[in-house]
């Protein structure tokens, strides 16, 4: 008898708070058709916009590997180009090791909550 562990795949919805696009995810972020998935959305949601800020809110992601972090790079480099800036919140203890070993840690600012994040966005 063989079990499995539950996988769930990942997912992508967008919110917008205080002028601020928040991107949140869930599941798992592990393989390049996610990561094709998740750059559509952001470049539609992002489009042409100027001192736009992003918030990745990951406190429902379980799991990324370097494809996410590729993406997160890719969107972290887009949008201080155009001005803004991008804040990371809720990371699970995985997701922030990830980050830790990878030194993105000292990159990214990263919050505990979406409100801390967005408070931060204010001053």
């Amino acid at each position: 008898m063989s079990t499995t562990t539950e996988r769930p795949p990942f997912g992508l919805t967008v919110s917008q708070r205080d002028g601020c696009k928040i991107f949140h995810m869930t599941g798992r972020l592990m393989d390049q058709k996610e990561a094709d998935h998740m750059m559509e959305i952001l470049e539609h949601e992002l489009g042409d916009h100027r001192d736009l800020n992003v918030l990745l809110d990951m406190s429902q992601l379980q799991y990324m590997n370097s494809t996410g972090l590729n993406i997160l790079i890719s969107v972290l480099t887009r949008t201080r180009k155009g001005g803004g800036e991008v804040l990371i919140s809720g990371m699970s203890t995985g997701v922030r090791q990830l980050f830790i070993v990878t030194k993105l840690d000292t990159v990214f600012t990263i919050k505990n909550s979406v409100e801390e994040a967005l408070a931060a966005l204010v001053k």
